[in-house]
C-alpha cells in the first residue's frame, strides 16, 4: 500500500514535555486541529530527557512538538495533511526553549478494515499468555482525502504516504520512526468475533 505510521522512537534521552493546563482529551483536539476547548499558547512542561530533537513526545500518543527544522522540510516539499500551533516550552529550571511547534494532522481517510488483516498470537511477556492482534492496517484509498499526512476515521494513529515517508528519510529527520501499515500490530480487545 505504500504508506507508513508516523511515530517516535521513544528514547528515555529524549527531552520529553507534558502539556500544562489543557482540558481533558484537550490532546484528542490538539492532534486532530480541532481546537474547541483550547487556549494558545499551549504550555508545555519538561518532565525527562534531555536531548532536543526534531520530534519530542509529551506523554500522550501521537502528540507530538516538532522542531523549526522539520517544519521548514513539510513546508518547502508543500507536503500537505498538517498544522502547527502555538506553543511554550519550558524546561525543568522554567528556561524558555524555542524553535519549537505543535503538531496537528488535518489530512483524512476512513476506517481502518481490519478484515484484510492478518490474525497472529504473540506472548507480551515470555511466560504470559497468549495475545491475539491484527497484523497489517489497511484501508480504501478512496476514502482518502489524498493528504500528505492523515488520520484513519475515529483513530490518531499518524499516516502518511510514501513520497513524505521519502522525503523524511533523506533530511534525516531525527527521532522519527516511520513503519509500513502492513506490520502494523494492533491487538485485538473485547472481540465477540470467533477466529479458527
Amino acid at each position: 500500500m505504500n504508506f507508513f505510521d508516523f511515530g517516535s522512537k521513544l528514547l528515555r534521552s529524549t527531552f520529553h514535555s507534558s502539556p500544562i493546563d489543557i482540558p481533558y482529551n484537550g490532546h484528542i483536539e490538539l492532534i486532530t486541529g480541532n481546537y474547541k476547548n483550547i487556549k494558545f499558547p499551549v504550555i508545555f512542561k519538561q518532565n525527562s530527557g534531555k536531548n532536543l530533537l526534531d520530534i519530542l513526545d509529551t506523554g500522550h500518543a501521537n502528540l507530538f512538538l516538532i522542531s523549526e527544522k522539520l517544519k521548514s522540510v513539510l513546508m518547502e516539499n508543500e507536503l500537505t495533511g498538517w498544522k502547527t500551533y502555538p506553543i511554550k516550552l519550558f524546561d525543568k529550571k522554567n528556561s524558555t526553549i524555542l524553535g519549537y511547534h505543535g503538531f496537528s494532522i488535518t489530512g483524512r481517510c476512513g476506517p481502518i478494515n481490519y478484515e484484510k488483516s492478518t490474525i497472529i498470537e504473540e506472548r507480551l511477556i515470555p511466560t504470559g499468555p497468549l495475545v491475539r492482534f491484527y497484523k497489517g492496517r489497511f484501508f480504501d484509498v478512496k476514502n482518502w482525502d489524498k493528504s500528505d499526512f492523515f488520520l484513519p476515521e475515529e483513530t490518531i494513529r499518524i499516516t502518511v504516504n510514501k513520497k513524505t515517508s521519502e522525503i523524511l528519510k533523506k533530511e534525516k529527520i531525527s527521532n522519527l520512526i516511520l513503519e509500513p501499515l502492513e506490520a502494523q500490530k494492533t491487538m485485538i480487545v473485547n472481540t465477540s468475533k470467533k477466529y479458527n
